[in-house]
């Protein structure tokens, strides 16, 4: 997914102890569907953890990302979703940067 970095939370610690980041994107496409074509915008809430939180914590808003993860809750029990971000590409104004991946 192609995404631009609304909003960029401060680097924490869930109650276990593992490092957590904090993200809000925009995704704007466009989709074919059968004969159609769909224009897709939306926020979405992700979240990173552990090494991806560490190296997510230097993007700023603005910045254009390739993300990929899966969608889990955004807490237990909870039917709202977030991304959770398991790689993730930086698009300079030059190409693409790739991050090493763990």
């Amino acid at each position: 997914m192609l995404a631009t970095v609304i909003e960029r939370g401060a680097l924490r610690y869930t109650p276990a102890g593992v490092e957590a980041l904090d993200l809000r994107v925009n995704h704007a496409s466009t989709q074919a569907l059968a004969s159609h074509v769909q224009q897709i915008e939306l926020e979405l809430q992700c979240v990173a953890f552990s090494l991806m939180a560490r190296k997510l914590q230097h993007v700023q808003a603005g910045q254009l990302l390739h993300l990929a993860g899966y969608l889990m809750p955004n807490r237990r029990g909870s039917r709202t979703l977030k991304l959770n971000i398991t790689e993730w590409i930086l698009e300079p104004e030059h190409g693409l940067f790739q991050e090493d991946r763990p």
